[in-house]
């Protein structure tokens, strides 16, 4: 058998070795090429196209982070409603300069002569101190249909009371921010009356979940300035 000379083996052995390394990189090179070839990832649901998409929060979390705010009411008088909000519906609440605290819910409340009309309800409460629960709370409550330029005010805070009320910390907020939830139930036993022109409500009953934010101040008027105008 003739052998081979010393620089020929050489040379096979190593166009051997090549051809061992492309037969191992081709189905590399194909799966590569299949990759490469498909479509982009469409865009996520309800994303624009060309922006990056933003995870937006529910209309629950306007009030809580958490969703867990609501406000429930019986309104009767010169409007009847059964308010039951927790989507949509956002919610304030700040200390006053005079002192205690006025807490806001408002929600979309379409009316005949405006489809884009709000509802807010006020809820003064001067006997409130921060992070107390308490009961038999006096409250001044204020009712605006925003929109429609009606007001409705009880004047004072000898006509609705809380019942009960309980403040909670709401974790993970820096401590400086003085931030609680606040759930509380109550009644009126008169009507709120309207500021300009006649008619009144009356909100026979009332239970909600709000926050408080007890490092803010709310210097708005007592009523307000719409309703004076």
């Amino acid at each position: 058998m003739t052998s081979l000379p010393h620089n020929k083996v050489a040379h096979v052995s190593a166009k051997h070795r090549q051809s061992k390394i492309w037969a191992a990189m081709v189905p590399l090179l194909w799966l590569a090429s299949c990759r490469a070839a498909e479509p982009p990832a469409g865009p996520t649901r309800g994303a624009n196209v060309g922006q990056p998409a933003v995870a937006s929060l529910p209309n629950s979390a306007q009030c809580l982070a958490d969703g867990g705010g609501f406000l429930r009411a019986r309104i009767s008088g010169s409007f009847k409603a059964e308010l039951d909000w927790n989507d949509g519906m956002a919610c304030t609440g700040a200390t006053r300069p005079n002192g205690g605290v006025r807490m806001r819910f408002s929600h979309a409340f379409a009316s005949e002569s405006n489809a884009q009309a709000q509802l807010v309800l006020l809820f003064g409460i001067p006997g409130l101190r921060e992070g107390l629960a308490g009961k038999n709370l006096p409250v001044n409550l204020t009712i605006i249909r925003e929109g429609t330029g009606k007001f409705y005010g009880t004047r004072g805070d000898d006509k609705c009371m809380i019942e009960q009320l309980d403040q909670t910390a709401i974790a993970g907020i820096p401590q400086r921010n003085r931030s609680y939830r606040v759930t509380a139930r109550g009644f009126c036993s008169q009507p709120a009356r309207a500021i300009t022109g006649e008619g009144a409500v009356l909100v026979s009953r009332f239970d909600f979940t709000g926050r408080i934010d007890f490092s803010e101040e709310d210097s708005g008027p007592e009523t307000p300035v719409a309703a004076r105008q």
